[in-house]
């Protein structure tokens, strides 16, 4: 079969989905080659499979070239949503600032529109950063970002610092990731008579379970905490390992200050529900959304739901305070985003409502604001500001963790 009547005939599954252009076919059949000739000498698991197919050297998802945030792209984040997201975070930011200095560093930084928003909101404050660094492994969105922010806010853009990797320590202020998380590759399991299973990618590109865990699961199973979980034969779902060590990485790189996490997800009680029997990876191509993992290699985002039961295990353990934990609705409205949207719209009724649309997306529970969750971790705030985050006023979830 073609490779282009193959991407066809997945296009037809999915249903009403955009066709690629022949170049993104041609595109994505170098990915496939690529793998394809991994698998012909043996299996590899789908987390290594998941690693490639977003970040593959010039082939990836994530390492080429194509729009991929925005209207032309396959999803939308909340700083492209509103400017009014960026400028809540940075009272976050100005509140702990005010107390440690420093500067702040962004994990991730999409197209750059949240690191605008935050700089232009703390010049208002009078409360800048030393620095605004970002950590970026994209090259491509590396490039789009330093475009996008010395056009947008030039007199700002000396602040602006690219690094290659974390700070090895020392670092004073906030650290920011917004949607980082769920991009992580993971690590699929399924449940059979035998017991639990790693999912491995085989040579006909799908999925088939190992005859045995790797060492990481089998680490994960024997915790006493998962060894709680009731898991019924079929059920299928996946696991971050490699969260817990960049949450340590993170605590290595932090002296004083906020980490603040951003992501959809759940506390692991729910994350894996019965009800939940097929997990939580999910695909996004041209704004559409399927759990078809191995099609369209290289011209999908793949992603999965974080457990933020982990992130706070992960965190106790690299000895950091978890400070505030609840849905992005509470914490937004806790940082004043009504009424810095009242303040914007100035008495403007078209203003108004443009706002009125753009904070219900961000807020209201069918949109954005009960999946996504927010969760603070701190180290070497003072009390009075590290028990009463402004984010976490009204409504403080940590119970549920």
């Amino acid at each position: 079969m073609l490779y282009a009547d193959r991407i066809r005939r997945q296009i037809q599954v999915l249903g009403n989905v955009p066709a690629p252009s022949v170049e993104a076919i041609d595109h994505s059949e170098q990915l496939y080659l690529h793998l394809k000739a991994q698998l012909s000498q043996h299996p590899l698991s789908f987390h290594d499979v998941m690693d490639q197919l977003l970040h593959a050297p010039g082939l990836g998802y994530y390492s080429a070239g194509a729009k991929k945030i925005g209207a032309a792209g396959d999803f939308i984040t909340a700083p492209e949503i509103s400017s009014l997201f960026g400028h809540a975070l940075a009272m976050q930011c100005a509140e702990v600032l005010q107390s440690t200095g420093g500067s702040i560093l962004e994990f991730g930084a999409g197209l750059g529109s949240l690191a605008k928003d935050i700089l232009l909101q703390l010049e208002a404050e009078h409360c800048l950063p030393e620095n605004y660094y970002i950590v970026e492994i994209s090259a491509d969105l590396r490039q789009r970002q330093q475009r996008h922010l010395e056009a947008t806010i030039p007199h700002l853009y000396p602040k602006l610092v690219w690094l290659d990797h974390l700070p090895e320590g020392g670092f004073k202020g906030i650290i920011l990731a917004n949607e980082v998380i769920d991009a992580m590759p993971v690590h699929l399991f399924e449940m059979t008579s035998d017991g639990a299973r790693e999912m491995q990618v085989v040579q006909d590109f799908s999925l088939q379970p190992t005859s045995q865990l790797s060492a990481g699961l089998k680490d994960w199973f024997s915790r006493a905490e998962i060894q709680k979980i009731s898991f019924p034969e079929g059920y299928r779902s996946e696991v971050n390992l490699a969260m817990e060590g960049w949450i340590t990485a993170l605590a290595n790189c932090l002296e004083q200050g906020l980490i603040l996490l951003i992501d959809y997800g759940y506390p692991r009680h729910e994350y894996y529900l019965p009800d939940r029997s097929q997990g939580t990876l999910i695909c996004h191509y041209r704004h559409h959304s399927h759990d078809e993992v191995l099609f369209l290699p290289g011209l999908q985002d793949i992603t999965a739901h974080v457990d933020f039961t982990a992130v706070a295990e992960a965190a106790s353990e690299a000895g950091l305070s978890v400070s505030g934990y609840t849905n992005q609705a509470s914490f937004l409205s806790g940082c004043g985003i009504l009424q810095m949207a009242e303040q914007a719209a100035d008495g403007n009724l078209e203003k108004q409502m443009q706002l009125a649309q753009q904070i219900r997306s961000l807020i209201m529970p069918s949109e954005m604001g009960e999946i996504f969750k927010v969760i603070a971790l701190t180290r070497g705030l003072p009390e009075e500001i590290d028990n009463h985050l402004m984010g976490f006023s009204f409504s403080d979830q940590r119970h549920r963790l």
